[in-house]
């Protein structure tokens, strides 16, 4: 597939596309993201700001303070409460949009790995791609995996 990508809530509300191919790529198993999912990680990749177009709805959003200290805005569905995108304080040109909200989120490769130092015990791990203990400088791996 090649962009754009739709996507949205559960119940419809909210609606998006992203209109450029994803910056990076990564699943995330940080223990926000397991909190998030209500799985065992997140599947996330991120696109500069302009490129996410809310199509239908507005999404709420709350910010909490991330690991690093930094804010992070968590974009979700008001109505069915569905976790979006959320907007990293200290990057404001940048959206990590949550993959699973995606209408066909099976074309998003996994490019790395983060925050291995909290996977659960069971998940597999790809030894052929980077794995992060915490949150790397993401421009290290922008456009070189």
């Amino acid at each position: 597939m090649t962009a754009p990508y739709s996507g949205g809530c559960g119940c419809g509300a909210i609606r998006y596309t992203v209109t450029s191919e994803p910056l990076i790529s990564y699943l995330c198993h940080c223990t926000e993201c397991q909190r998030r999912t209500s799985s065992a990680f997140g599947l996330n990749f991120q696109i500069p700001t302009e490129n996410l177009v809310i199509d239908k709805g507005t999404p709420a959003s709350r910010t909490r303070s991330a690991d690093s200290g930094n804010d992070l805005a968590l974009n979700f569905c008001g109505d069915c409460g569905t976790p979006l995108f959320s907007a990293p304080g200290a990057r404001p040109q940048i959206r990590v949009i949550y993959a699973g909200t995606l209408d066909d989120p099976s074309w998003v490769p996994v490019k790395l790995n983060i925050w291995t130092a909290s996977v659960l015990p069971w998940v597999p791990m790809d030894t052929g791609i980077a794995n992060e203990p915490g949150q790397p400088n993401m421009a290290d791996y922008i456009g070189k995996v």
